[in-house]
């Protein structure tokens, strides 16, 4: 019944999107698949029928079932074998992965086809381990696993089923005290292909690591299948390795969620993963920035996808700042300068432990960077136009023991200073900046201008030329910072259907600007800012837009952008690429406009609401930019 009722929906929707801008082919693909989980979703009767959802794993040797394993390693299991036991009785997991088998090996030995054979909804691909060796399997990890791992993305989706990658799980090896591991290459060639594709990464190889390395080796000697064996699992180990993946799927495949057994990913005792994201989704980055004497915060709510975050507990644990009702809040001293843990879990009602997310506090010395010149381009929407953040971060670098900052771009405001510029436009988006060549760049009504970036190619057509843009706004120059900050017009139209496929398309012109930028200067860092939240309150977007749209819907989408943010651009420090946490450090329900009303027609009692739902007032501006200060005072050169 489910996959009928997909099949209308998707009839309806084919009906009235054929010819849509967003996406063509690829936004038709993504509906298929994200039509036919809401219909899994709306149909109560599905295990009736059936299982709702059908989960296919492939892979090697530590995703296999034992039905019989041998007598050396009677607890032998992979952690394929017991990865259903985290879902309710809607799911099946079929575990098509075999001992020995590299990706190559496991089409040619014809064990590819049986799986789409099986039409699952979903499939699981982890290899690596075998790739590594020598002989018919390998593959090296710059050329061929890549096209191997292609292959299976391109056949998965031909048969209309959801794919994730999952990076090779770690070995349990140990070097001087440390885990140590050789199948880096395969995981970071996987998580490449991932971004290369739009395909969900859960990076099982970062976790499994993190996990040996905080157990340490005696501690996790009872994860192995046997004492010689650095490879295989137990079945304690195994339960653990599957809690790692599930503990991914948050953030790969939120969809899922609905199925999994409650709490289940911190359900193996002692084990629960380091990061759990959770029902609610936690989505800290990796890094916190701040500088002596200016406040940083991380607003709970900022963080979470949830509807009201005040039915969960949050427990800040860093050795740093103040733990508040709706925030962690720190002002640095001068001693507290460098490096410090930080990390928050959460508690349902029930005190159960749910989510649990883990970054760094980095506190930069008020000095640093000083009487260093320094140059600063910011590309964005209308939250950049205001000038409001680029203002605050100016000011702050006037002020003593700062870098000398210049702000670069060709666009101003008439009642400011000439130094406050950007490329900052009201209503733009990603693939306008990407794409649009219609009008005079850098001149005219902004919204009727073509993109500052685009110049006739070789071929005579439009194309991203960065250089061509330096030499005629900054003498030729290569600014050392360029910041993107974009998402309000790219996201606001979507809804749950289109969400997934209007950010693959965001994210391609993204990384064509960033792109646009390296290709020129190679040395630039660029600053992703993540988006920030909306106005705490519906108020600000009945005022803004009456019923044509809500702030939940709207909190769904930028966290969801957060959360394809941190994947993609995540730890790319040494490409200079760079994460700006803007997100975290938001007062959305004090810094956002309000204005005075009646509460009803009917009183004369006034109270204040909010009245914008996506521009901050100037002090939420000045927390923007006090964000982007502190990323750049760390990374000034």
């Amino acid at each position: 019944m489910a996959e009928w009722l997909g099949q209308v929906i998707l009839g309806f929707i084919q009906l009235f999107l054929i010819n849509d801008s967003l996406g063509g082919k690829v936004l038709k693909s993504r509906l298929r698949l994200a039509v036919v989980a809401f219909a899994l979703l709306l149909s109560p009767v599905a295990a009736a029928d059936g299982p709702a959802v059908r989960i296919a794993l492939v892979g090697d040797s530590t995703v296999a079932s034992y039905e019989q394993p041998p007598a050396d390693r009677p607890d032998l299991t992979g952690w394929g074998q017991v990865f259903g036991e985290f879902f309710d009785g809607r799911v099946e997991v079929r575990n098509f992965a075999a001992s020995g088998r590299s990706a190559k090996s496991f089409v040619a030995e014809g064990r590819w086809q049986p799986v789409l054979d099986a039409h699952p909804d979903y499939v699981f691909i982890q290899f690596g381990h075998n790739d590594q060796k020598e002989g018919d399997r390998f593959a090296d990890p710059e050329k061929e696993f890549p096209d191997q791992l292609r292959k299976y993305i391109a056949d998965a989706r031909a048969a209309r089923a959801v794919h994730v990658l999952v990076t090779p799980v770690a070995r349990r090896t140990f070097e001087n005290g440390k885990p140590a591991t050789t199948l880096m290459p395969y995981a970071e060639a996987m998580r490449k292909v991932g971004r290369e594709t739009h395909t969900p990464v859960i990076d099982l190889h970062a976790a499994s690591f993190e996990l040996y390395g905080r157990l340490g080796d005696d501690a996790s000697a009872d994860l192995s299948a046997a004492a010689t064996d650095r490879t295989h699992f137990s079945r304690k180990g195994a339960r653990a390795m599957a809690g790692l993946v599930v503990a991914g799927l948050p953030r790969a495949l939120p969809q899922l969620i609905p199925f999994l057994k409650e709490h289940s990913a911190a359900a193996v005792p002692g084990l629960a993963p380091s990061e759990l994201p959770g029902p609610i989704r936690l989505a800290l980055p990796p890094v916190l920035y701040a500088v002596v004497g200016i406040e940083t915060n991380v607003y709970f709510d900022n963080v979470v996808l949830a509807l009201n975050p005040a039915n969960y507990a949050f427990d800040v644990h860093c050795p740093k700042g103040r733990h508040q009702q709706e925030r962690w809040t720190f002002t640095p001293l001068a001693a507290d300068a460098g490096d410090h843990p930080f990390e928050i879990d959460v508690r349902n009602e029930q005190n159960e432990f749910i989510s649990r997310g883990r970054s760094v506090l980095r506190v930069i010395p008020a000095a640093r960077g000083e009487g260093k010149d320094a140059s600063l381009l910011c590309i964005g929407d209308s939250l950049t136009h205001a000038s409001v953040y680029p203002q605050r971060v100016l000011a702050l670098c006037e002020k003593p023991s700062n870098p000398r900052l210049t702000l670069i771009g060709s666009h101003t405001l008439p009642n400011l200073p000439d130094k406050v510029r950007h490329e900052g436009y009201g209503g733009w988006t990603a693939l306008r900046f990407a794409t649009h060549a219609t009008g005079t760049p850098r001149a005219g009504n902004y919204a009727q201008r073509a993109s500052p970036f685009l110049y006739p190619g070789a071929d005579g057509k439009p194309a991203l030329d960065f250089g061509a843009y330096c030499r005629d706004v900054s003498g030729g120059k290569a600014p050392d910072f360029v910041t993107i900050f974009l998402g309000p017009n790219d996201i606001f139209s979507l809804n749950d259907a289109t969400l997934e496929a209007g950010l693959a398309t965001m994210l391609d012109h993204y990384d064509l600007l960033i792109g646009m930028v390296h290709k020129f200067s190679p040395s630039t860092r660029v600053g992703v800012m993540l988006p920030v939240p909306a106005a705490a309150s519906q108020d600000a977007f009945g005022a803004n837009y009456a019923t044509g749209q809500t702030r939940w819907q709207y909190k769904r989408n930028q966290h969801r952008l957060v959360e394809w943010m941190l994947d993609r651009y995540g730890g790319r420090d040494s490409e200079r690429i760079h994460l700006v946490p803007t997100h975290a450090n938001l007062d959305c329900q004090h810094n956002y406009p309000t204005e005075e009303s009646l509460w009803n027609a009917d009183t004369p009692l006034k109270g204040l609401r909010q009245n914008n739902g996506v521009h901050p007032s100037d002090p939420g501006y000045d927390q923007i930019g006090n964000s982007l200060y502190a990323w750049i005072k760390a990374n000034v050169e």
